[in-house]
């Protein structure tokens, strides 16, 4: 993966975050230091994880990158259950999946695919 992919990467992961915690603060009390926590912490553990990732020689990137697959999706699927409770409205919902979420994946997935190809453990 070229230099400036993974910075577009960490530049989305970063910019979910930051969307993800204006998105919390305005979760009900009830959801706020539950699922909204969760969902900050994964945001963090997501870009921590890349960070990580990136530090590494080529040839251990693989095991970190498929961490943060995991993370990433887990992260999904309480973003996603936060809108099928209506925790977050479907167009806020729509908002994170088509600037964030779809394209994130793909990068994850690029990334993951050309871990592999340089023989990385995992």
């Amino acid at each position: 993966m070229k230099k400036n992919e993974k910075l577009t990467l960490y530049i989305k992961i970063y910019n979910l975050t930051k969307y993800v915690y204006m998105m919390v603060k305005n979760f009900p009390k009830e959801y706020k230091y539950t699922l909204g926590q969760e969902i900050c912490a994964l945001s963090w553990e997501c870009l921590d994880l890349l960070i990580e990732a990136n530090s590494l020689p080529n040839n251990r990137k693989r095991e970190k990158i498929a961490s943060l697959s995991l993370s990433f999706d887990k992260l999904k699927m309480r973003l996603r259950l936060s809108q099928e409770v209506g925790i977050i409205s479907s167009k806020q919902f729509a908002h994170i999946q088509e600037n964030f979420l779809i394209e994130i994946g793909t990068m994850i997935g690029g990334f993951l695919k050309w871990a592999a190809s340089q023989g990385g453990n995992g």
